[in-house]
């Protein structure tokens, strides 16, 4: 990819960096990471379980960093489902609500994609429209099949045959079935990919041409590509997001040098943002203890 690109535009561009943009853009990021610290802190302390806001949010730094340097989203679930198992939580219960942190998140850009697909029909090729449609309409009907076999009972038998199985089941209900904290954690999902999305749009503002590209296309496009940044086949989304930014904005008018120093941009926000809204903690002498420590350390919101 990179061989096809016009090098000297590329440090043009990064020569006319708009620092501002890049600003208000880490912003938004830093408020989107806020937003999915609201909802593992939820996860967390459903139940008997009571973990303070500072320890969950840094769990779920941990997380972030994790599929951030390493292979996105298994990264992040290993660390933590470690790192809540530390905090009390049973192995099983652990790995559910890491599982369901992620699928949210997923969820929350299928909504978003959903909704911006129609809007595309006259910008994407039929074909492809055609397969991205079928794509985020069957995961939702696969996820709506599931819920429904699991409620019915028809599995009841089955299930009850393993301890494990019918543990996993169990807690798999306690979740699906707090309607408030469902919706509580939909919410918070769907707002912080939304801060995410604008987050980027800010940072297209500053990409030379962009202001002639109208700004509906490119948010109904930017889900799409943030599904596929986030297949769980490279470390940090990195290549996947450049070649996936590279392709999908091509189709809306971006130039190939445009489309690669934009997700170079998000790339770098991306990593940046949980430094930053990690810095409170790690200042904290408790947190560093936290850290490094290998065993459970009060809980306290101060």
């Amino acid at each position: 990819m990179l061989a096809h690109m016009d090098v000297g535009s590329l440090i043009g561009k990064s020569a006319s960096l708009n620092w501002g943009l890049l600003g208000l853009s880490l912003l938004l990021v830093i408020l989107q990471i806020l937003f999915l610290n609201l909802r593992w802190h939820s996860y967390l302390n459903a139940g008997h379980h009571k973990v303070s806001f500072s320890i969950s949010s840094l769990i779920n730094i941990a997380g972030y960093l994790a599929n951030i340097l390493f292979i996105t989203s298994i990264g992040g679930i290993v660390a933590k489902s470690g790192l809540a198992v530390r905090q009390g939580l049973s192995l099983i219960r652990s790995v559910f609500i890491t599982f369901l942190d992620r699928f949210m998140t997923l969820a929350s850009l299928i909504v978003f994609s959903a909704v911006g697909l129609p809007l595309l029909k006259d910008v994407i090729d039929h074909k492809l429209l055609v397969m991205l449609v079928l794509s985020v309409s069957g995961v939702i009907f696969i996820v709506a099949v599931s819920l429904i076999i699991l409620r019915s009972g028809l599995l009841k038998e089955f299930i009850l045959s393993s301890r494990k199985r019918s543990r996993i089941v169990v807690v798999l209900r306690s979740y699906t079935e707090d309607y408030g904290l469902m919706f509580k954690t939909s919410i918070y999902s769907l707002i912080a990919q939304g801060c995410f999305i604008l987050g980027v749009y800010v940072l297209s503002l500053g990409i030379e041409g962009s202001s002639d590209i109208p700004a509906i296309e490119f948010l109904a496009l930017m889900p799409v590509l943030a599904l596929i940044s986030s297949l769980p086949i490279s470390f940090g989304g990195w290549g996947v997001r450049e070649g996936a930014f590279v392709y999908g904005l091509g189709l809306i008018g971006f130039s190939m040098e445009s489309a690669f120093f934009l997700s170079v941009q998000v790339g770098f926000i991306t990593l940046v943002a949980p430094f930053v809204v990690g810095l409170p903690y790690l200042l904290k002498s408790d947190m560093r203890k936290f850290l490094l420590s290998g065993g459970k350390i009060p809980n306290s919101d101060d």
